[in-house]
């Protein structure tokens, strides 16, 4: 053996009972750690603690052995052979917890089914190993005590070690068989725990008077513990990242649906809106956004109705099915939408075959209604004639106009509509219905407004029940 590997077992050996009452203390405190460690599994925290609290008992044993092995008194026996039969036992039971531990590395993190075969032989070996021990404190076997009560080695003591280290050996070949599915922190210490006690107990074996099985176990224990929590620490860290990206994953899909579900709700409002917007001014349709139960109703001093009415209507739709019908009808009307549309008119509503319209529906008497509703009317006739080049059933209309005060507002919760009421609606449409065909049919309230827009206009009279004659005039 080398000079240097001498006087460092001679070191070892004079120095040993102090190297053991450290290394008690630290077994003493990583027990106490692994207790209170809360990211542990249970199953391994259990292993842990009983491998560390093995480990301090046994260097107890092997200190008080030590300590009292020289004391050759009748009573001392007693306590060296049960300090050496402890010694002996707890290597045995560290390497037990460690095939234990071994066990459920391969369920988790080596992620196999079973774990391998040969740790079921490992158990068998140190139960033999503990069966054996227990014999050989009834004989010789290991160690006897001369007549002055001095202990002695036997010559078969090298037996004690052949179960820890073959045990060892075989927990080491499992390890090595599958090193790939562990991460460097894990097989690391493993194969320290399992490699370097072999040598030690060799080494013990061939040396004697130093407890270097007990101290390496002891030591492999401390380091198992250290790298398992390192191991752990990592995880935490992992599952806390993962978590974190999980979560910042979950705030992007989150942000993303939450963006996507208010585009849906914008979209369903604009949808909403521009219906609402179809069936109501734009004014009277936020007022009822803004107070649903309240009641709409205005009064407008000075507006302009027209109404326009398809000439002999009925007998034209007697000849036609009722899809030709509705399509002709369908085409007018988008055809008067769009125009007033382009002009400012609010459509108020179709009746049949007749359509009505309005403008001026402000507050302010005076506006510019009445104009806007000629531009309407004109363009409505040139869009008749454009239909009727087409057309296969070409119509004719009658227009009718009147200007004055009237009431508007929305009626019903269910299917609401929004109308115009009074005086200036009856004239107005009394208007269309004693108009002529393609010709504009205007009350003398409307023409006092529009006559600067009107080169010639043809005055008649007009029967207005519950009004009388009235002036009025056909213009183009």
């Amino acid at each position: 053996m080398p000079a240097d590997a001498i006087d460092i077992l001679d070191y070892i050996r004079t120095n040993q009972t102090q190297i053991m009452i450290f290394l008690e203390g630290i077994c003493a405190i990583i027990a106490f750690l692994t207790l209170i460690t809360k990211n542990l599994s249970k199953t391994r925290k259990t292993v842990i603690f009983l491998i560390e609290f093995n480990a301090l008992l046994n260097i107890c044993a092997a200190c008080l052995y030590y300590l009292w092995k020289d004391v050759a008194t009748p009573d001392m026996w007693y306590l060296v052979r049960t300090t050496k039969f402890l010694d002996y036992l707890f290597i045995l039971t560290i390497i037990l917890w460690m095939n234990f531990y071994l066990k459920d590395l391969f369920t988790h993190e080596g992620e196999l089914d079973n774990h391998p075969r040969r740790l079921f032989a490992v158990d068998i070996i140190l139960g033999l190993g503990i069966v054996v021990l227990v014999i050989s404190q009834f004989t010789d076997l290991y160690y006897y005590w001369d007549a002055d009560n001095v202990y002695h080695r036997s010559s078969l003591v090298f037996i004690n070690y052949i179960f820890p280290i073959a045990a060892l050996a075989i927990m080491l070949s499992a390890l090595l068989k599958f090193y790939k599915r562990f991460t460097p922190g894990v097989k690391l210490p493993l194969i320290l725990f399992m490699f370097i006690p072999i040598i030690m107990g060799a080494l013990q074996s061939a040396t004697g008077g130093i407890a270097l099985g007990a101290m390496s176990e002891v030591g492999m224990a401390i380091i198992l513990y250290v790298f398992t929590i390192k191991e752990m620490n990592k995880a935490v860290e992992r599952a806390h990242r993962l978590e974190i990206d999980i979560m910042s994953k979950y705030q992007k899909e989150l942000e993303d649906t939450v963006a996507e579900r208010t585009k849906e709700l914008r979209v369903a409002n604009e949808k909403a809106e521009h219906l609402l917007l179809n069936i109501l001014p734009e004014n009277i349709a936020r007022e009822l956004t803004e107070n649903p139960d309240k009641t709409i109703s205005k009064r407008y001093p000075n507006s302009t109705v027209l109404f326009t009415d398809i000439v002999d209507f009925t007998k034209m739709s007697s000849n036609m099915s009722a899809e030709e019908l509705v399509t002709m009808l369908n085409a007018m009307t988008m055809l008067f939408d769009a125009r007033a549309a382009k002009e400012g008119i609010e459509k108020i509503k179709t009746i049949g075959d007749a359509y009505m319209a309005a403008t001026g529906l402000t507050e302010n008497e005076e506006n510019d209604g009445a104009e806007k509703m000629l531009r309407f009317a004109r363009g409505i006739l040139t869009d008749v004639d454009e239909f009727n080049k087409t057309a296969e059933h070409p119509i004719q209309l009658r227009i009718g106009m009147n200007s004055g005060e009237l009431v508007a507002g929305v009626i019903g919760k269910m299917k609401f509509i929004y109308d115009i009421w009074g005086d200036t609606v009856n004239v107005a449409s009394r208007m269309e219905s004693t108009g002529r065909a393609m010709r504009i049919h205007v009350s003398e309230s409307t023409y006092r407004q529009i006559k600067d827009q009107v080169e010639t206009g043809e005055e008649a009279k007009v029967d207005v029940k519950g009004k009388g004659v009235m002036n009025s005039y056909f213009i183009l």
